[in-house]
């Protein structure tokens, strides 16, 4: 073999073996990020037979399944991703973090009242706010501009698989055993999880995916240069606002469409568990792949023709969901619904790649964490807290609880507008931006 042959297989397969532990790194952080959210969601299914031990109304139900996890994921999401801009290695901090919320998860388990689980359900929120800045910083280095949105598209997926096992596994342990025997038995596998990243995944150089030399300014730029170069994007502010709209809508029907099923149609909590398992699990892993996928093609015409995804999908999400919550059964609902969780799902990915892609290298983890705190304050809090609310106010008037928690969620669908809007003026803002730099 001719020495420059020798030096092209050589090449090769250097290649080759990157791309197999980037592969890896991807599926690992995929795994986690579902142990995130499985952690994080397992309390939805958990609500109605925490209600009654505890005897609460809807909006301390609210405030436990979104305000308890997302107050504290959003106090501490900024400061640990300034943390994470600093250089610190983000893969020992995913690890140590990742024990931390899963030990925390169990802990909540053993809790004997309202205040004492809402303190532990704080806590796994505090853990949990570094997790997504540190990971979207981490596969931002290892993945190029091109392959970023299908690359956040597989991450994302974690999201629904997270969600599926905690509907599922939760909803059926809760069901033959109890509530507090759920909890802990999905807290602990996280820590075997975090372990097992620690030994296999590797610290990437900050902007190494990038096709043009990158400022060495790592842990240089303050918070306040920082947050003013973002501000000064006005197409990244418009993608946090369209993804916050759009996870207000999409987390208060979450949180509350176990509730509906149990008391509109009747359904056990172990029918409830696997149906949603199924819904959430084959509409989001779909949905989100597929959001990843088309974003990446739509984007060979620029980066604005990725967001025409979510504009697109949620726009059409809405009739959708508003036919699913008019069906008179439990099973048809669950049925109907499977469009449109679809069709929310394309928000996902291009709203991460376009926010990472927008971020200098060195302010990466804090525009995911900026973003991170504008989904949750907005979504994952304010959403089944609003919805919580609106299910109280309409049964004052009604009289019928199940009757008040179904013209919520109706309502709730109609929001969904709001983000549409956003998308647009975003799109918009990052055509002109390309249409300037031609």
């Amino acid at each position: 073999m001719r020495a420059e042959e020798f030096g092209e297989t050589l090449s090769d397969a250097v290649r080759n073996a990157s791309s197999g532990k980037r592969t890896l790194m991807l599926i690992m952080l995929t795994l986690i990020y579902s142990l995130n959210y499985l952690d994080r969601q397992i309390v939805l299914i958990l609500q109605e037979p925490i209600k009654e031990e505890f005897v609460l109304q809807d909006w301390q139900l609210g405030l436990l399944t979104g305000g308890s996890i997302s107050l504290f994921y959003t106090l501490m999401g900024i400061p640990i991703a300034r943390w994470v801009d600093t250089g610190i290695n983000r893969v020992r901090m995913i690890a140590v973090i990742t024990i931390l919320w899963s030990l925390l998860t169990a802990v909540g388990g053993v809790t004997r009242n309202y205040a004492q689980l809402f303190v532990a359900r704080m806590g796994v929120g505090m853990a949990e706010s570094g997790y997504t800045p540190a990971a979207h910083s981490l596969l931002s280095d290892i993945y190029p501009a091109d392959r970023r949105p299908a690359a956040m598209g597989i991450f994302a997926t974690g999201i629904p698989i997270g969600m599926m096992l905690g509907l599922a596994v939760g909803g059926y342990i809760a069901q033959h055993y109890s509530w507090r025997a759920a909890l802990l038995i999905v807290g602990l596998p996280g820590v075997i999880v975090a372990l097992a990243f620690l030994l296999i995944a590797r610290e990437p150089m900050r902007g190494e995916s990038e096709s043009t030399p990158q400022p060495d300014n790592v842990g240089k730029v303050s918070f306040r240069d920082a947050v003013s170069a973002l501000w000064h994007r006005p197409a990244y502010v418009q993608v946090v606002l369209a993804s916050a709209g759009a996870s207000f809508v999409q987390m208060g029907i979450a949180a509350w469409l176990p509730s509906y099923l149990i008391r509109v149609h009747g359904m056990s909590l172990s029918e409830v568990g696997l149906g949603m398992a199924v819904l959430t699990g084959s509409a989001g892993l779909f949905g989100t792949w597929f959001g990843g996928w088309l974003a990446s093609r739509l984007g060979a015409r620029g980066m604005h023709a990725m967001l025409w995804a979510p504009i697109i999908g949620l726009t059409l999400s809405i009739p959708l969901h508003i036919l699913a919550f008019s069906a008179t059964s439990g099973m048809t609902t669950l049925w109907l619904l499977l469009p449109p969780m679809i069709l929310v799902a394309f928000w996902t990915a291009p709203s991460i790649a376009v926010t990472q892609s927008l971020a200098p290298v060195a302010t990466r983890a804090t525009a995911s964490a900026v973003y991170v705190v504008g989904c949750n304050v907005i979504g994952v809090a304010m959403g089944p807290i609003f919805a919580g609310i609106l299910s109280d106010m309409f049964n004052s008037m009604t009289g019928d609880p199940a009757r008040g928690l179904q013209l919520s969620l109706i309502c709730l669908s109609l929001l969904m507008l709001w983000s549409v809007t956003h998308w647009i003026i975003a799109a918009r803002h990052l055509l002109r931006q390309e249409q300037a730099a031609a």
